[in-house]
């Protein structure tokens, strides 16, 4: 169980820094399907501060992880209703990723939409040679 959460952890964490290296290193492809500077470095910026929320989010994480793993080495039964409220906690630090992983989405579509992102991918992979 805990290696699947670590790993869901390391792909949120991967898939915000994956977003934000694309908008750099598509810059030149945005600007050519017509989204303007202004709005690239916005999309960049709410990035940033996303992918920052997310690292503070996964430091508590990991805490809370540690003081269970602590009661559990000392005694899960006299330990049970701390063990129990960390774990409500964790899952509440989780859905909390999950919401700001999906603001961060919805804030993105604002400057750059869905449809000009997808055109942009398109133009960067024949940029690229990747599509002929």
């Amino acid at each position: 169980m805990r290696k699947y959460l670590i790993l869901g952890i390391l792909l949120l964490g991967s898939m915000f820094s994956y977003a934000n290296v694309s908008i750099r290193s598509m810059e030149t492809e945005l600007v050519a399907v017509g989204i303007s500077h202004e709005s690239i470095k916005e999309a960049e910026n709410i990035l940033n501060i996303a992918l920052k929320k997310h690292r503070i989010m996964l430091i508590e994480l990991e805490q809370k992880e540690l003081e269970v793993n602590k009661l559990l080495i000392e005694d899960p039964e006299k330990n049970w209703f701390q063990i129990n409220r960390l774990l409500d906690e964790i899952g509440q630090i989780n859905a909390n990723i999950k919401k700001n992983q999906l603001k961060a989405q919805i804030d993105v579509r604002k400057f750059i939409s869905k449809d000009d992102f997808l055109k942009a991918i398109e133009l960067h992979q024949m940029n690229l040679g990747v599509i002929k």
